[in-house]
């Protein structure tokens, strides 16, 4: 990813239980877009989507997405999603990266991200 979502990673970590994570998924709004034309590829489009809370200490996720024909995007790498959310079950375990990765994937495709495109 470009510069803008890695520094996303200098956010300070928010330790949320999954549904705590899911009721402030919905609080989630467009923060920042980078949108580039890839000539090598037809002009087709893509970039990178960095959402953000309104929170003191905001939720921020971010992923880059790839135009796969004029008009239909798609995640490029739905395994690399950056978020700053520490993800806990309902007994306080962190979840596995492989879950966590889950959800936030669900928590993407319920946003309406590929309408500001």
């Amino acid at each position: 990813m470009q510069t803008a979502a890695w520094q996303l990673m200098t956010c300070e970590w928010v330790v949320k239980t999954v549904n705590e994570f899911d009721l402030a998924a919905h609080e989630l709004r467009p923060f920042r877009r980078r949108v580039r034309v890839e000539r090598s590829r037809d002009g087709l489009r893509c970039g990178q989507q960095l959402w953000s809370t309104a929170e003191r200490r905001p939720i921020r996720i971010a992923w880059e997405w790839t135009e796969i024909q004029p008009d239909v995007v798609a995640l490029f790498d739905p395994m690399n999603i950056l978020c700053n959310v520490a993800l806990i079950d309902g007994e306080g375990r962190t979840l596995a990266d492989s879950r966590r990765m889950l959800h936030l994937n669900n928590v993407i495709h319920r946003l309406d991200w590929r309408l500001a495109i």
